[in-house]
């Protein structure tokens, strides 16, 4: 499998689909730890994000300008998520309320990125904040969000199979 069949929308997708899905496990299992993982989630997320636009850039160098909005639009989310570990760590925040902010910044940045990009995006935005609502609310929630992100991923396989016939 070659870099930019590795970095394609359906796959980067699975796998923002398949981390969210362990953050929600996490956020459900161990609630006080949840804000770690979404921290490092938010840098992961970033470059996960950032990685087709810098190959492209790399193998053409012709879209400079997409690559820099995009650098710019998530590091105002990694700012972000680090103030909110610094509140956390001088204990402003407790553990669950920063897990809960770090996940929504996420869920917001991530969303807004799928406004310039695709619906894949938009999707995971969505389904980051219907896990904070979760993780907030419920007690029980995993089964449900597995079943709605393996349709999303069968959604997204046939988008792909489409559009590339």
């Amino acid at each position: 499998m070659n870099k930019q069949n590795l970095l394609s929308s359906h796959h980067l997708f699975t796998l923002r689909l398949l981390l969210s899905l362990l953050g929600a496990y996490i956020g459900y299992s161990y609630r006080h730890t949840s804000h770690d993982y979404w921290f490092v989630m938010i840098f992961l997320f970033t470059a996960i994000a950032i990685a087709p636009d810098y190959y492209r850039f790399k193998q053409h160098g012709d879209n400079l300008k997409t690559l820099i909005e995009r650098l710019l639009h998530w590091s105002g989310g990694l700012c972000a998520g680090i103030v909110i570990y610094a509140y956390h760590n001088s204990g402003r925040i407790f553990h669950e309320e920063a897990g809960l902010i770090m996940l929504l910044i996420l869920a917001l940045t991530t969303y807004l990125d799928g406004i310039k990009k695709d619906w894949r995006c938009i999707f995971v935005g969505l389904f980051l904040g219907l896990i904070t609502v979760c993780v907030a609310y419920f007690d029980s929630y995993i089964w449900q969000l597995a079943l709605l992100s393996i349709v999303a991923i069968a959604a997204s396989h046939h988008w792909n199979s489409k559009v590339m016939s």
